[in-house]
């Protein structure tokens, strides 16, 4: 029986093209199959990088059959490239039934690290976060975001979401009401020509924001709650 294959677990950029390690684009352009949640992002990259591959996509409707079939092809020896959108799958993305089956299945599963919105965040944020949660996209529904933040509003550290440009301003109100007018940063358009930070209180960020065009992904932090 020959050898495994391996399954790669690949940051690519959240916006910037150029924030993508080298290593990365090396097991891209070697691998035998590259699994990606949409083509036509991926084909951006790859046009950028000189990478020619065909590519195999995943969804949250079709992943649970696509891995099946991954599975056995990286039984037969073939290494797979797993890539997300933007940033590093798994988080906020699919790919975690992919590895999943995997890790059952003893294949060696890699990670090849690099962008990641959360810790850009993190980073930037000016809040002190030696600990902080990520809890990612809020529900869709009024009453279960409320709930949610109901529910995180004691915890004594920050906490790391998604929104989209639609639901921001909507749901830092819910923060403000809920939480209280803590602080707050929140990044539009990470890495993107528009990129903008916003820092300050609740309050003050949704100040800015109402003033501003609504595009893109957000992310924000706000600070956890102090006794």
């Amino acid at each position: 029986m020959g050898l495994q294959g391996i399954l790669y677990v690949i940051a690519t950029p959240i916006g910037n093209l150029g924030d993508i390690t080298f290593r990365a684009i090396d097991i891209l352009k070697e691998a035998d199959i590259v699994v990606a949640e949409s083509t036509a992002r991926a084909m951006k990259l790859f046009t950028h990088y000189g990478i020619k591959k065909t590519i195999v996509t995943i969804s949250s409707y079709n992943e649970e059959r696509r891995a099946a079939s991954l599975v056995r092809s990286l039984k037969g020896g073939k290494n797979i490239a797993l890539i997300t959108s933007a940033g590093t799958p798994c988080i906020s993305d699919p790919g975690s039934i992919l590895v999943n089956k995997c890790v059952e299945e003893n294949i060696e599963v890699c990670p090849i690290p690099g962008a990641s919105a959360v810790t850009s965040l993190v980073s930037i944020s000016g809040l002190f976060a030696d600990r902080f949660l990520f809890y990612g996209f809020l529900p869709l529904k009024k009453g279960k975001r409320k709930k949610a933040l109901q529910e995180l509003a004691s915890l004594p550290y920050p906490i790391v979401f998604y929104e989209s440009p639609r639901r921001i301003e909507e749901t830092l109100g819910f923060v403000l009401d809920i939480m209280g007018d803590r602080k707050i940063a929140v990044v539009k358009e990470m890495t993107k020509v528009f990129e903008t930070t916003y820092r300050g209180t609740v309050n003050e960020v949704i100040d800015s924001l109402s003033a501003d065009e609504k595009l893109g992904e957000y992310a924000f932090i706000v600070a956890g709650h102090e006794k």
